[in-house]
Parts: structure tokens; C-alpha cells; sequence
């Protein structure tokens, strides 16, 4: 394989260090020239002071003192012949090593040449990338920048200055910092030393001020560049707008909290799903009312909370609901505080996208129990409604056919059918106003009928009347109707031909309870009529008396097991009612 081709950065590196080696060859070269030369001069100096020695010595005259040996003479002169050849020797090499050093001169020169023409190329391309990279950093949307190893930031691209209207000089050093918003600039310098320290990656989100004074979110990056050693030689770092993804989270996690405080504050047990009846998630309402965890209600296992008996009444509705696109069921959800099951109506939608594929199903359970124990006691009471109405209808039968057996007129017949149907319908009008499943109370039935026929205080008192007894005695329900018959006729008697139709009349009735020695709770009912004139002879029928007196005399027993008694004394009616009633402690509400 070829070799890599080399950056512009490493050809100029490995020329500079080319050039480097040459000089330093050079400098030896020269130095060796140096000591060469200084060798010569040596031998120079010596060869002339042994010339001038052996000059001087032929020259001197006879009478001189005695010359050399001649042997001496001899040395000295094969030293001086051996001098001229090392300096001859020594000129040789001096000639060659200048003539080396002339041609490593030229060839250096040569070199150094070609190597400056080679760095002024590189450096030419080198400019012209770094205008690249300068214009592509530019060209880049995010804002790029470089810190020296101590993290003095000493280069912005131009994306920088153009976003907070500054020039690079005023972002130099720590000025980038002033463009932090004030609430994120103390946190993220801090993060930034702890990088520097650390040598790692720096990595935040903080707000960065445009050039209109208004902030943007910019996720920040910076990574260290270092040498073949680890050292760390500069910072770079890109700061990218992510202002709408960063607010576009923010409102999609306030719209989830809307959504879950939502969710968490409806009454129903809310729940999402897949197909087939798959829970994926349920509310904590879920948890609280049955006491499962939203892990383990997951999948299937919502099903263990279900009634046994509508589990695969729930399965069934969940595969109708893949056909229908709608989910309804009833059911029974266990209640971990009640610990039974409570009714439930549960309901589901389905999810889609815009492409209108199933995304999900979104559904809630609604307690439906207290409706269905009401459904209940509709049901109870529509059929006492009934059983009432029907015995009812046989009262006004009965009633109406005594009426018109004892009318010896039309319009007796008339007035006799109307008081008496007035006297049902107040009798139901106390039925009706019933609450909490209350009884209706003896006392309040005597003063509703007597109260349709003469004027009464709110104690009962009237101008002629006189009521004593305890309040609150409560009556059956199949009890109230035919006594307030019997009541009416004794009221309606006394009106028209008794103690309250005359001046001097007085009607007193007193009741209480009594207990015998079966133990049964029964009233006792006095009706005493006095201070009436004409009355009728001894054994003749007394006026208006027929039916009332059949109905007490005959009806209460009958019906009610009552013990009654009705007589026209010297005064005045006098009778009494002894009837059953319900004990204090027995169940109220019964009918």
C-alpha cells in the first residue's frame, strides 16, 4: 500500500527539521575546517622558527662559538623536511576540506533553497486553508471558538459576533462570559474550571444574549486538542441553538404535569393499553383503590382485581372493542380498604395518529356502586310503589263502594267520596314526605287530619281540642293508611254532628304506649267527645256513624288485629284503638 499523504502541517514540520539537520551538519563541517586550519598555522609557525633556527645557524662566523654537530645539524634539517611534509600533508587536506566545505556550502545552499521555496508553498496553502476553514467556520450556524491551554478564549468565529453584536476583541478572554444570562453564568464557569482542571470534556446548557438583549438556549461543547505527549495545547468549543427543542421540552413537560395533576385529581381509575386489553401504565388511583401496584396491573394483570365472575366478561368486551373501536364494560374492582367489590363502569377510547393507526387505548373505571345499590332500591321501591298502589286502589274500591252504600243522595255521595279520597291523599301526602326510610308517627297523622278540619297551633291545641301523648310514635306503613280512615271519620264525624260542631263541645284525645304481658309494643288511642246535646235515643244509629263505626268496629280488627270500641255516651262519642305498633328498638323504615 502507498503512504498516507501527509498534511500540510506535517510536511512543514518535517522540512523545518530537514533544514535543521543540514545546519547542524554544516556547523560540524565548519568546525572541522576550523581545527584544520588551526593544525596548519601550527605547523606553519613551526616550520618558519625551525627555518630561521637552521638560517641562523649557517650564517654565523667562524669565530663564533663552536656550531652544532653535524649530526645535530642533520636531525634538524630531516625535522625541518618532515614539518614541510605534514604542513604539504596538512595543505592538501586544508585544499580538500575547503573544497568539501565549498561544495556542502553550495549544496546546502541549494537545499535551503529548495526548502524555502517547498515552506513558502506550504505556508501559502497553509493561509489559504486556514481562509477555509476561517470561511467555513463562519459559514456554520453554530458559534465556534478557541481557548489557549489555560482557557483564555483568543479566537471567535464571526457567527459569534454577528449573534451578540460585539467584535471579536470585546470577546477575548473572559469577555464571552458577560453574554451569559445572569442565572446561568456562575454555574457554568464553574463547570468550565472543573473541565480545565479535569482535562475532560465540557458539556452545559446556559442562555447566551443576542444582539436584541433577548436569551436563547445553546447546548455548549468544548474539547481539549493535545500533543503526542497528552499535553493539552488549546480549547475548542461550539455553542448550538437549541432554543426551540429546549422550550418545546419545557412546554411538553408542563403540559405531561397538567396532564398527570389531571389525571391524579379525577375521581376515576385511569389507565392506557394496547390491543387485547394489555394495560401499559395505570394512574395511582388505580394503586390506592385496589391496593395493586401500577408494575404488577401491567399486561394482564389488571384482571386479578376483577370480579372473578366478570373476567371473561372484561376479555370478551376488549375483543368487540378491536371490531368497534369503543370499549364499555361492567364490572366488579376489588377494594383493598373495604376489602369487597365495588361496581364498575369502565370505558375506553382509541389512540391514532394522524395517519389514523392505533396508537394506544385511553380508558377509565368510574365507581358506579353507590348508582347500582340506588338501581336497587328503585327497584324495592317501585315494587312497594306498586304493592301500595294496587292495595290502594282497593281501598278507594272498597271505600267508594261503602260510600255509596250508605248515600241517600248524589251529592251526599259526592261529598262523602271527596272528604274521604282527601283523607287518603293526606294520608299519602305523609308517606310520601318520608325521609331517611322514617316511619310516619301516630301524632303527626292525628294533627295532619284534624288539622283539614279545624284550626290547630303548632303544640296540637285547638279551641275545642286537646291533645296529650308522646310525640314520635312511629306506625307500620300498612298500619298508617286505615288508621287515618278511622281518624277521618271520627274528625269529620265530630265536625258535623259531634263535639266540634257545637259551642260547648270538647274533644280530647289522649294516647301512650303500652306493653302487656306478651311483651308486644302496642298504642292505645282514647277518643272522648263531650259537651254534645241531641244526641240520638238510646239504641237509634247516631248520625254519620255507619261506615266510621264499621270501619273501627270491624275494618281495624281485621286488618290490623286492633282492639277497638265505639259508644255514644251521655256527652258524647267516646272510642278507643289498641294496635300493634313497631317496638323502639325494632328496625325503622319497615313498610
Amino acid at each position: 500500500m502507498g503512504n498516507k499523504a501527509e498534511a500540510p502541517g506535517q510536511i512543514s514540520a518535517r522540512l523545518l527539521d530537514e533544514v535543521e539537520q543540514l545546519r547542524t551538519s554544516l556547523e560540524s563541517a565548519l568546525e572541522e575546517n576550523a581545527r584544520l586550519m588551526e593544525d596548519r598555522d601550527r605547523l606553519g609557525r613551526r616550520v618558519t622558527q625551525l627555518s630561521q633556527d637552521l638560517q641562523a645557524a649557517r650564517s654565523a662566523p667562524p669565530p663564533a662559538p663552536p656550531s652544532l654537530p653535524s649530526v645535530e645539524q642533520g636531525q634538524a634539517e630531516e625535522e625541518l623536511r618532515v614539518a614541510f611534509e605534514e604542513l604539504q600533508v596538512l595543505t592538501e587536506e586544508l585544499e580538500v576540506a575547503n573544497s568539501s566545505l565549498q561544495q556542502a556550502n553550495h549544496e546546502l545552499d541549494s537545499r535551503v533553497e529548495e526548502r524555502t521555496r517547498q515552506i513558502q508553498e506550504i505556508n501559502d496553502t497553509l493561509r489559504a486553508t486556514e481562509d477555509s476553514l476561517r470561511t467555513i467556520a463562519d459559514l456554520v450556524p453554530d458559534l465556534l471558538w478557541r481557548s489557549d491551554a489555560a482557557g483564555h478564549a483568543n479566537w471567535f468565529n464571526q457567527r459569534w459576533c454577528d449573534y451578540t453584536g460585539w467584535d471579536e476583541e470585546e470577546l477575548k478572554e473572559e469577555g464571552w462570559a458577560n453574554a451569559l444570562h445572569p442565572l446561568d453564568r456562575a454555574s457554568s464557569l464553574a463547570a468550565w474550571a472543573q473541565a480545565m482542571a479535569a482535562g475532560t470534556v465540557y458539556q452545559e446548557q446556559h442562555r447566551i444574549r443576542d444582539a436584541q438583549g433577548d436569551y436563547r438556549w445553546f447546548l455548549i461543547r468544548a474539547e481539549p486538542m493535545r500533543d503526542a505527549n497528552g499535553t493539552i495545547l488549546a480549547w475548542f468549543a461550539a455553542a448550538t441553538d437549541m432554543h426551540e427543542q429546549r422550550t418545546a421540552m419545557e412546554a411538553l413537560q408542563r403540559s405531561e404535569l397538567r396532564f398527570r395533576t389531571l389525571i391524579e385529581g379525577m375521581p376515576q381509575l385511569v389507565w392506557r393499553a394496547v390491543d387485547s386489553g394489555q394495560w401499559t401504565w395505570s394512574s395511582p388511583q388505580w394503586s390506592a383503590f385496589t391496593g395493586q401496584s401500577e408494575k404488577a396491573s401491567r399486561s394482564l394483570g389488571w384482571l386479578e382485581m376483577l370480579h372473578p365472575d366478570d373476567r371473561d366478561h372484561a376479555m370478551a368486551a376488549w375483543t368487540r372493542a378491536q371490531q368497534t373501536g369503543s370499549l364499555e364494560i361492567e364490572g366488579r374492582i376489588f377494594n383493598a380498604q373495604d376489602r369487597r367489590y365495588r361496581h364498575f363502569r369502565t370505558r375506553g377510547v382509541p389512540v391514532r395518529s394522524s395517519e389514523s393507526s392505533l396508537l394506544e387505548w385511553l380508558g377509565t373505571s368510574t365507581d358506579v356502586d353507590d348508582i347500582v345499590q340506588l338501581q336497587a332500591h328503585q327497584e324495592v321501591l317501585v315494587g312497594e310503589l306498586q304493592h301500595r298502589t294496587r292495595n290502594l286502589m282497593a281501598v278507594v274500591q272498597s271505600v267508594t263502594a261503602r260510600t255509596l252504600k250508605g248515600s241517600h243522595s248524589l251529592d251526599h255521595f259526592a261529598q262523602c267520596i271527596r272528604d274521604r279520597l282527601d283523607a287518603l291523599a293526606r294520608v299519602q301526602g305523609l308517606l310520601s314526605r318520608r325521609k331517611g326510610g322514617l316511619r310516619v308517627t301516630f301524632d303527626a297523622l292525628l294533627r295532619e287530619e284534624l288539622s283539614a278540619h279545624v284550626p290547630l297551633d303548632a303544640d296540637g291545641r285547638g279551641e275545642h281540642v286537646t291533645l296529650t301523648g308522646p310525640a314520635g310514635i312511629s306506625l307500620k306503613s300498612a298500619t298508617v293508611q286505615t288508621l287515618a280512615l278511622a281518624l277521618h271519620e271520627l274528625a269529620t264525624n265530630a265536625v258535623k254532628y259531634g263535639a266540634l260542631s257545637q259551642p260547648a263541645g270538647r274533644l280530647e284525645v289522649r294516647w301512650d304506649i303500652r306493653r302487656p304481658a306478651s311483651g308486644e309494643c302496642r298504642l292505645f288511642v282514647d277518643w272522648r267527645e263531650r259537651g254534645v246535646s241531641e244526641l240520638p235515643a238510646p239504641g237509634a244509629e247516631p248520625k254519620g256513624g255507619g261506615y266510621g263505626r264499621e270501619l273501627i268496629e270491624r275494618a281495624l280488627p281485621y286488618q290490623l288485629n286492633a282492639q277497638t270500641s265505639y259508644a255514644v255516651e251521655t256527652d258524647g262519642v267516646h272510642c278507643t284503638i289498641d294496635v300493634r305498633v313497631p317496638s323502639e328498638d325494632s328496625e325503622g323504615g319497615g313498610r
